[in-house]
């Protein structure tokens, strides 16, 4: 099972320009392609808070707002974060189960072959 992405800690400003800040939220771990993907088309967002206005940094997310937008970017980030998580769960479930369907197919065809050569081994 792949690891969850949490975030580690709160935004840290990193800049400044007219009354926006340049915040950092570091990540637990580096995510993959498919869990930047599913990140980047959240179920909610809002015109303000949306994954198409931040970067991603190899273990961080990079985002500009001010500091009275940030305690909703912080809940919208978490609500991404968790979403993503929960898609790449469901996907390795799905994956999983694909496998063992088609173990089962496997076996079931060998059984089969073993079979029908013990049918016709007199003949």
């Amino acid at each position: 099972m792949a690891e969850l992405i949490k975030r580690v800690g709160p935004p840290k400003a990193t800049d400044l320009k007219a009354e926006e800040f340049t915040w950092t939220i570091q990540l637990s771990a580096a995510p993959s392609r498919e869990w930047s993907r599913v990140f980047s088309e959240p179920a909610e967002s809002t015109v303000l808070c949306h994954p198409r206005r931040l970067g991603m940094m190899h273990q961080a997310l990079v985002f500009k707002s001010d500091e009275g937008h940030l305690p909703t970017w912080v809940q919208y980030i978490d609500k991404w974060i968790g979403g993503a998580n929960r898609s790449m769960e469901e996907q390795e479930e799905a994956e999983k189960q694909r496998k063992i369907k088609a173990l089962a197919e496997e076996e079931e065809r060998q059984k089969r072959i073993r079979e029908v050569n013990d049918k016709v081994k007199n003949l």
